[in-house]
């Protein structure tokens, strides 16, 4: 017999399996790279810009996958529990306040009274993140004529827990119903 001998069948049957492992496992490696492109780039995907406008994502090699930001929660308004305090001398403020809120917009009230101290400026405590977004709506829209303070109601206040927003109103909201 020479250097060389013809493989046998069990060797050339040892080298096939080999192969055609070797080829499944780049096959796998390959199908499981689409995968993962795809979900990192899903086709018709779009992204907002700070102006509110949609733009398609295309996916390119050189982008990185971006996060976009989640939209700002809308007001709700109708049935947000409202506290109402009177911080001036203006007898019966909060009660025609309160009144107003809701008659006009749906507010529900929930405590009316007066602050322990005169106040100067009119302020609005809010619980939680998303009642600060129904405290800025309602600066926007009950009193946009004033510069009102939007602040987190600390704890241990007097405050029923079920007031969402405590309105504490201040002289100058006093002065522009006064001064009409």
């Amino acid at each position: 017999m020479g250097a060389h001998e013809p493989p046998t069948n069990r060797s050339f049957y040892i080298s096939v399996a080999t192969s055609t492992l070797r080829f499944a496992i780049i096959v796998a490696l390959v199908v499981g790279g689409i995968l993962l492109i795809n979900q990192a780039f899903p086709e018709g995907a779009t992204s907002t810009l700070p102006g509110g406008s949609p733009q398609a994502v295309s996916p390119s090699p050189s982008s990185s996958p971006s996060h976009t930001p989640k939209p700002k929660p809308s007001p709700t308004i109708v049935g947000v529990r409202l506290g109402v305090y009177n911080g001036t001398t203006v007898t019966g403020l909060a009660a025609q306040v309160m009144s107003t809120l809701q008659q006009k917009y749906g507010y529900v009230a929930q405590a009316v009274g007066n602050t322990p101290a005169p106040v100067a400026q009119t302020t609005l405590y809010y619980r939680t993140a998303r009642d600060k977004v129904e405290a800025q709506a309602l600066a926007h829209n009950f009193f946009k004529h004033l510069d009102v303070q939007i602040t987190k109601l600390q704890p241990g206040t007097d405050i029923p827990k079920q007031v969402q927003v405590a309105i504490y109103l201040g002289n100058d909201y006093a002065a522009t119903k006064t001064g009409q």
